[in-house]
Protein backbone atom coordinates (compact mmCIF):
# COMPACT_ATOMS: atom_id res chain seq x y z
CA UNK A 1 0.00 0.00 0.00
CA UNK A 2 2.82 2.50 0.55
CA UNK A 3 4.25 1.80 -2.87
CA UNK A 4 1.13 2.37 -4.10
CA UNK A 5 0.88 5.94 -2.77
CA UNK A 6 4.90 6.68 -3.24
CA UNK A 7 3.90 5.71 -6.94
CA UNK A 8 0.59 7.75 -7.32
CA UNK A 9 2.42 10.68 -5.65
CA UNK A 10 5.27 11.02 -8.13
CA UNK A 11 3.07 10.07 -11.22
CA UNK A 12 0.64 13.11 -9.87
CA UNK A 13 3.54 15.16 -9.85
CA UNK A 14 4.61 14.24 -12.84
CA UNK A 15 1.14 14.69 -14.79
CA UNK A 16 0.96 18.09 -12.95
CA UNK A 17 4.55 19.04 -13.95
CA UNK A 18 3.59 18.10 -17.98
CA UNK A 19 0.28 20.10 -17.34
CA UNK A 20 1.81 23.72 -15.81
CA UNK A 21 4.17 23.14 -19.21
CA UNK A 22 1.02 22.65 -21.12
CA UNK A 23 -0.41 26.23 -19.69
CA UNK A 24 2.57 27.43 -20.04
CA UNK A 25 3.45 27.08 -23.65
CA UNK A 26 0.14 28.62 -24.15
CA UNK A 27 1.09 31.57 -21.95
CA UNK A 28 4.68 32.74 -23.16
CA UNK A 29 4.48 34.75 -26.38
CA UNK A 30 7.77 33.84 -27.80
CA UNK A 31 9.36 30.35 -28.72
CA UNK A 32 12.25 30.66 -26.95
CA UNK A 33 10.05 30.75 -23.82
CA UNK A 34 8.31 28.38 -25.05
CA UNK A 35 10.74 26.16 -25.53
CA UNK A 36 12.86 26.69 -22.31
CA UNK A 37 9.41 25.66 -20.26
CA UNK A 38 8.85 22.47 -22.85
CA UNK A 39 12.28 21.62 -22.40
CA UNK A 40 12.50 21.74 -18.52
CA UNK A 41 8.89 20.28 -17.65
CA UNK A 42 9.38 17.71 -20.04
CA UNK A 43 12.56 16.36 -18.48
CA UNK A 44 11.49 16.71 -14.95
CA UNK A 45 7.63 15.65 -15.83
CA UNK A 46 9.49 12.54 -17.38
CA UNK A 47 11.71 11.83 -14.30
CA UNK A 48 8.38 11.93 -12.00
CA UNK A 49 6.37 9.80 -14.38
CA UNK A 50 8.88 7.05 -14.63
CA UNK A 51 10.16 7.06 -11.13
CA UNK A 52 6.75 6.67 -10.14
CA UNK A 53 6.76 3.20 -12.52
CA UNK A 54 10.26 2.61 -11.21
CA UNK A 55 8.23 2.44 -7.63
CA UNK A 56 5.30 0.19 -9.10
CA UNK A 57 7.48 -2.05 -11.10
CA UNK A 58 9.80 -2.83 -7.94
CA UNK A 59 13.24 -4.05 -8.50
CA UNK A 60 13.86 -6.24 -11.53
CA UNK A 61 15.02 -6.21 -15.39
CA UNK A 62 12.32 -3.67 -15.62
CA UNK A 63 13.66 -1.04 -13.56
CA UNK A 64 17.11 -0.96 -15.00
CA UNK A 65 15.65 -0.31 -18.30
CA UNK A 66 13.80 2.74 -17.31
CA UNK A 67 16.60 4.22 -14.94
CA UNK A 68 18.34 4.04 -18.67
CA UNK A 69 15.97 5.93 -20.26
CA UNK A 70 15.63 8.35 -17.52
CA UNK A 71 19.41 8.95 -18.10
CA UNK A 72 18.70 9.25 -21.96
CA UNK A 73 15.67 11.77 -21.46
CA UNK A 74 18.17 13.52 -18.73
CA UNK A 75 20.75 14.28 -21.81
CA UNK A 76 18.89 14.27 -24.69
CA UNK A 77 15.60 16.73 -23.83
CA UNK A 78 18.49 19.82 -23.04
CA UNK A 79 20.45 19.02 -25.99
CA UNK A 80 17.81 18.46 -28.50
CA UNK A 81 15.82 22.15 -27.26
CA UNK A 82 18.88 23.69 -27.34
CA UNK A 83 19.28 22.52 -30.91
CA UNK A 84 16.17 24.08 -31.38
CA UNK A 85 17.02 27.44 -30.09
CA UNK A 86 20.13 27.64 -32.35
CA UNK A 87 18.22 27.39 -34.95
CA UNK A 88 15.64 29.61 -34.06
CA UNK A 89 18.65 31.86 -33.31
CA UNK A 90 20.76 31.67 -36.53
CA UNK A 91 17.85 31.39 -39.03
CA UNK A 92 15.12 34.22 -37.62
CA UNK A 93 16.20 37.53 -38.82
CA UNK A 94 14.31 39.77 -36.48
CA UNK A 95 15.92 37.84 -32.83
CA UNK A 96 17.17 40.47 -31.85
CA UNK A 97 13.75 42.64 -31.29
CA UNK A 98 12.89 39.84 -28.62
CA UNK A 99 16.25 39.25 -27.17
CA UNK A 100 19.83 40.06 -27.12
CA UNK A 101 22.00 37.95 -28.74
CA UNK A 102 25.46 37.45 -28.67
CA UNK A 103 26.61 36.28 -32.23
CA UNK A 104 29.88 34.35 -32.12
CA UNK A 105 32.15 34.02 -35.18
CA UNK A 106 33.08 30.11 -34.88
CA UNK A 107 29.03 29.21 -34.98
Amino acid sequence: MIRFIICAILMLLGVFTMFSALVGNYRFGYVLNRMQVGATADTLGAFFIISGLIVASGFNAITVKLIIMVFFLWFANPVSSHFLARTEIITNEKITQECEVVRHDSI
